[in-house]
């Protein structure tokens, strides 16, 4: 039966209201943030929780989050735009942008967006330095050591869909060659700057206010926490534990094309909203190339460029979601419909939680 959005009604607040508070109630978080707009406004806006649970500060309307994954979606629109430049060749070979190549075969720029160049996958966990550390960080070091590390393909290109960060560490790289800027300042000049962000709504790759920055944790007795040890210096990037949780010192991932970008759940509405619109940084011919769902070579379904494809209640949905240690989040964008929404909560995500699913579906109404 075909469902739609309508104009959110009371009982659809209390809804969506009585499942946020309790992810909070169940500790399933300490702190979170979720938007829900349409392409003029913004429908229905929650926070709750901790930033900071040891200094008991709130999660407000400004506070920022680590993204993660959700970066790769500014990574693809960055690279569809030099596309659309004539700068890079979505068919050709990433090979032809990237230095120190190390594998065998090259798959191309559009099959490393969808996750179908076969690159491997190695555990992200270890790849973050310390927010105060930053300017002292040698990227290109990075680049150089993780690939030549992990210098084999997993599966040839275009064989099967196959997530891979590196293969988005590596596309850093050709935004870099492509545009002759590094990948953060052309994504901060043309995907960010022209969302005129003002207020509460904040995108940037270093934690620009420290004291609205949530801290992340994870779970004392979570099995992961466990082990966390074997991926990152505990002494390094963990504190205490506090009321059950561990929390996070601030840091930042080290390849911030696979997933660096800090900020609001506000922000990344307007981001989302620009879509929506079709305004800048986008254009039509930037989304439709973006949202295009590709194939394997055996006729699998996959991804479009970053973006992953989805139905509630029978609603056409795009959607990425970010997580690994301190942060999960998610994105979503109803194009048929014309709303979006974003989720962010400063609990450790390593899978897919789907809170959106059931939370946007507090705004959805029967249309027969």
């Amino acid at each position: 039966m075909p469902f739609s959005f309508s104009a959110v009604t009371n009982d659809q607040r209390h809804a969506a209201g009585e499942y946020l508070n309790a992810l909070l109630d169940r500790q399933k978080t300490p702190g979170l943030q979720y938007i829900f707009i349409d392409a003029d406004e913004v429908l229905f806006r929650f926070h709750g929780g901790y930033a900071d649970i040891k200094r008991k500060i709130p999660v407000r309307d400004n506070t920022t989050f680590n993204s993660y994954s959700i970066t790769k979606t500014f990574t693809a629109a960055a690279i569809v735009n030099l596309a659309i430049e004539g700068k890079v060749d979505l068919d050709g070979p990433i090979s032809s942008y990237v230095d120190d190549f190390p594998y065998k075969k090259s798959p191309t720029v559009r099959q490393t967006l969808q996750h179908t160049g076969g690159f491997p996958n190695p555990n992200p966990m270890s790849w973050i330095h310390g927010a105060e550390d930053h300017e002292n960080f040698d990227k290109q070091a990075f680049v150089y050591k993780v690939t030549h590390d992990n210098a084999e393909l997993d599966s040839e290109p275009g064989e099967k869909t196959a997530y891979s960060n590196i293969g988005y560490v590596l596309l850093g790289e050709v935004v870099f060659e492509a545009s002759g800027m590094p990948y953060d300042e052309y994504v901060l000049k043309e995907i960010i700057k022209p969302l005129s962000l003002v207020g509460d709504q904040r995108i940037s790759f270093v934690i620009d206010h420290p004291e609205t920055h949530a801290h992340g944790y994870i779970r004392r007795w979570n099995w992961l926490n466990l082990i966390l040890g074997w991926f990152i210096d505990r002494k390094t990037f963990l504190e205490d534990a506090v009321d059950g949780w561990v929390q996070f010192r601030n840091f930042l991932v080290n390849g911030e094309a696979f997933g660096g970008l800090i900020g609001s759940a506000s922000g990344f509405a307007r981001y989302l909203q620009a879509a929506l619109r079709v305004e800048k940084p986008f254009t039509r011919e930037m989304l439709d190339l973006m949202w295009e769902i590709g194939t394997t070579r055996s006729g699998e379904r996959g991804r479009g460029l970053a973006w992953v494809c989805g139905n509630l209640q029978g609603e056409r949905y795009f959607a990425h979601t970010g997580g690994a240690g301190g942060y999960y989040c998610e994105i979503r964008i109803y194009p048929d419909a014309r709303r979006a929404s974003v989720i962010m909560t400063n609990n450790t995500g390593i899978s897919n939680q789907h809170y959106l699913d059931s939370v946007d579906r507090c705004f959805l109404k029967n249309s027969e």
